[in-house]
């Protein structure tokens, strides 16, 4: 069921929504930077063409969150026919589990556009599923170059605390050489749901 417009008026700005924030704000400011530039002046007219709303659910400690709502926040900016609420997805569980990741997962960004008349014209949960396959491919990458790590082939959780530092410094230092491609790719993701072609996106894990 579509989030009522009351309830849409209640949810943070995006600059309530920075106010707010007790991690990541110097990378959050980096990457709302980084994704103005990513912005092309087809898509803003594209996602100026009708009136949108775009619901996005978030937490400032997750990394997904701090990658892509600076791309939605940027684009509100730069388009104003977008408005742009954001609802913190601890406060507001209700709405989060509307939009599970895999009908089970609380993944979150998530990202609910709706037209001008309150229909909902899709979603996007976490992260475009190209990157979450990318983002695969590079751990096996990085396993592969260090086998002297111990237990560098064990599951993530299950891996010694050096290791387990390692791989998130090369995960960490992979996703922000590679943002610009993957902020393309998540809005270009956007587009095709404005443009009628897409109906959701989730990404293959949490």
């Amino acid at each position: 069921m579509p989030v009522p417009r009351e309830r849409f008026a209640q949810g943070l700005t995006a600059d309530a929504f920075r106010a707010a924030m007790t991690k990541n704000q110097e990378r959050y400011d980096a990457n709302l930077a980084a994704a103005a530039a990513v912005i092309t002046e087809e898509d803003r007219r594209l996602f100026g063409a009708q009136p949108l709303s775009i619901v996005a659910i978030a937490e400032d400690w997750c990394t997904d969150v701090i990658h892509f709502l600076p791309v939605v926040v940027s684009l509100a900016q730069q388009v104003p026919s977008i408005e742009l609420r954001i609802f913190l997805r601890d406060q507001n569980l209700d709405l989060m589990d509307q939009y599970l990741n895999q009908g089970k997962y609380r993944s979150i960004p998530v990202f609910v556009i709706y037209d001008a008349e309150w229909n909902e014209l899709g979603h996007i949960i976490e992260r475009p599923a190209a990157m979450t396959a990318a983002m695969a491919q590079e751990s096996r990458r990085f396993a592969a170059a260090h086998p002297e790590l111990p237990g560098i082939n064990r599951t993530y959780e299950q891996m010694p605390e050096e290791t387990r530092a390692a791989v998130y410094e090369n995960s960490r230092r992979w996703r922000w050489e590679t943002m610009d491609r993957w902020n393309r790719v998540f809005l270009d993701e956007l587009r095709a749901i404005v443009a009628g072609r897409g109906a959701q996106s989730a990404a293959a894990g949490v």
